[in-house]
Order: C-alpha cells, then structure tokens, then sequence
C-alpha cells in the first residue's frame, strides 16, 4: 500500500489546468493508493476529476458550505484513492478566531479483507491556541476510531515544537506513530524538518518512505511512505 500526502499550494488566480495533469501524472507513475491532498481549490478539484475518471474517487468537502463561496480561499483536503470505499465524512475543526476554516476529511476503505481508517487535514497557520484545538479535536476523532488508522497531512508544525511533541505523545498513547523523515517539506524551509506529516496505527510496518525532490508545481514537496499490514 502506497500513501502520499502533498499540499499542491493554492495559486487559484494563475492556475494552469496542466498543474492537475502532473498531479495525476505523479499519481500514476508512482503507483500510489492513496493520496491525501490539501489546499484544492474548485478549478484544479474539477480538472482532477476529469483526469482521475472512474480509476480513482476523490472525497472531501470544501471548507464552507458551497464550493462557490470565497472561491480563491474555499479550499478542500481530498483523498484519493483506488480502494473500494466504505464511508466518509469531513469533520470541521475549531478555527476561532482565525477566519478560514479547517476541516478533516475522513475516509474508511477495505484493503485486504479489512476497514482502515484514512485522515487528512490542513492545520490553522499563526495561531498557536487554534492549533492546539485543532489538534485536540483531531485525538478525540481517533481515539474513538477502533480501525487501523492513517493520519497525514500539513499540520504547520516542526518536529521541534513542544504542541506538536505533545500532539506525537498523545498519538503513541492510542497506538499511533509518526513517520520520521529527517528532510524538510516546505521548500523554503531553513531547516531540514518536516511539516508535513504522515501517522500510521503500529498495525503497519513500514517499507519504505522518500520526499519526491523533482516535482516542482508547489511550495512542498510531497511524501510517500509505503506500508504492509502485518
């Protein structure tokens, strides 16, 4: 089982459908299965739909109500995916007093007989108190998720900041843990730390991961960790 997650930067006003071409292009030749994306806005979410056709179903709900709605800003955190589906939901994560939304996309697939759980999410930037919340709600949602479980996403959180230290304190308590990369994700990072993180249930042995260095349609790089369920 191949798992990815990347933030494809949302560059709503200069979009160029080719950009949704290469996300499924990288989909493709890197056989992954699952692949969580953030900062999808509405012009590149059809696009990728178009090119996925009835190979891959993408899941998630848009940040407000209608995708129509503060389109430059209305983003979505989908999953994609080549599994059979069991269900889904997007949860909306505490965002007061910061403007923009935050949500969790939940989906749950049957990968050899067996119901995993897969999250996505895109954290609040600034603030550290939202964050925080955010990262409250998201343990509370997985600890009462009994599945295997899979985590990914841009939390906007280094490796080295005590909430996050928590945040990976708490998920070990509940059987989960964090898959060390040592590189950085954000290119513009000083620091060879991650932001971007992928959280697996101890039901999975890890293969193999990487950060794709050569696909250069974004801010961050993407992730790729490949699992087996033992």
């Amino acid at each position: 089982m191949k798992i990815s997650t990347f933030n494809i930067q949302n560059d709503y006003g200069k979009y160029d459908k080719r950009k949704s071409k290469q996300i499924y292009n990288y989909l493709k030749s890197n056989k992954i299965d699952i692949l969580g994306l953030q900062e999808v806005f509405s012009k590149c979410s059809d696009d990728l739909i178009n090119y996925l056709g009835n190979n891959y179903k993408m899941i998630g709900k848009y940040r407000f109500f209608s995708k129509f709605l503060l389109r430059r800003f209305n983003e979505k955190n989908p999953i994609v995916t080549n599994y059979k589906i069991i269900s889904f939901k997007t949860y909306h994560l505490p965002f007061f007093p910061s403007i923009l939304k935050r949500v969790l996309t939940h989906v749950v697939i049957e990968y050899k007989g067996k119901e995993i759980s897969i999250y996505n999410t895109h954290l609040e930037v600034r603030n550290l108190n939202v964050k925080r919340r955010q990262l409250n709600k998201i343990y509370s949602i997985l600890k009462g998720d009994s599945r295997e479980k899979i985590l990914m996403g841009d939390f906007n959180l280094k490796t080295n900041k005590p909430l996050f230290l928590d945040f990976i304190e708490s998920l070990e308590e509940i059987g989960m843990v964090r898959v060390p990369l040592d590189e950085k994700t954000l290119k513009q990072s000083r620091y060879s730390r991650e932001i971007d993180h992928i959280f697996i249930s101890n039901g999975f042995k890890l293969m193999n991961k990487q950060v794709i260095k050569d696909l250069n349609i974004s801010d961050h790089y993407p992730v790729i960790v490949e699992l087996e369920v033992e």
